[in-house]
């Protein structure tokens, strides 16, 4: 078994060991990678946010179909990405041809000041993201449906008890929901359990055999339209007998469960 790491589509000899919690930088998850290179080679090739992967390369037996060894081998080639890992940390000079560098994975602390950093065009305080937060939000409401489903983390949060209007619009498990039915909301009554309330928000797609919508429980679906289930992996298409394409139903199943009644597979 061989190992190398990849950067930019260009593949080096490595060896690499993993530290779940290294206590010499803070108690990150990091990866030290041993390279054949000089110290500035190894400063250019990995600066922080380098997209990287580890792939193995491993020869194998042959088998033919009985399962038994052909006497020939071939090559598998695995590949990991760690672009996780996107922090450059300390580089060492073993002297003997060998040059080491760790990676990084941000702490939860940084992940959160870097993506309010980004969120807000630059570094700001505590307190003033706190201001800017609603502010964000009230901005969010002019995105139309498809534009506020790939952005929830722009989304008013769902909580109770709160007041809910026709039409608004709260994030919840990660997905934008609607409101159906203006009420207040109650602790038993979140988004994915009451279809009657919410109905999720689909991320903008054609909804053809080629662009399908991944579905889920409690969505919206139009009759005409292919829907991606993501248990089984296959396609459906959402036809009733006596209904016309164009007419909307919300469901609390997949497809897959509603095969035969409110879908066909394709």
């Amino acid at each position: 078994m061989s190992i190398h790491i990849k950067v930019n589509n260009t593949e080096y000899p490595a060896t690499v060991n993993g530290n779940r919690t290294d206590r010499s930088w803070d108690g990150r998850d990091t990866k030290t990678i041993y390279l054949t290179m000089s110290h500035d080679a190894v400063a250019a090739l990995l600066p922080d946010n380098t997209p990287w992967s580890i792939v193995q390369r491993d020869m194998v037996d042959v088998l033919d179909e009985q399962g038994k060894p052909t006497g020939e081998t071939k090559e598998v080639v695995n590949e990991y990405d760690n672009s996780e890992y996107s922090l450059a940390g300390d580089i060492t000079d073993h002297r003997d041809g060998t040059v080491s560098i760790k990676m990084g994975k941000p702490t939860e602390t940084e992940s959160a000041k870097a993506t309010v950093t980004a969120l807000a065009g630059g570094p700001v305080t505590y307190a003033r993201a706190v201001k800017l937060r609603p502010i964000i939000e009230q901005a969010a409401v002019s995105l139309s449906d498809g534009e506020a489903a790939s952005v929830p983390e722009l989304i008013t949060a769902w909580a109770y008890p709160v007041a809910c209007a026709k039409g608004d619009r709260r994030s919840y498990g990660g997905k934008v929901y609607k409101c159906r039915l203006g009420h207040t909301s109650q602790a038993d009554y979140t988004p994915d359990k009451t279809p009657n309330l919410w109905t999720i928000i689909n991320v903008d797609h054609a909804g053809t055999q080629a662009d399908p919508i991944p579905a889920a429980r409690g969505m919206e679906y139009e009759y005409g339209k292919y829907y991606l289930d993501g248990e089984d992996g296959k396609t459906y298409k959402c036809e009733r007998i006596g209904e016309a394409a164009g007419g909307k139903i919300v469901l609390q199943y997949l497809p897959h469960e509603l095969a035969g009644q409110y879908f066909t597979e394709v």
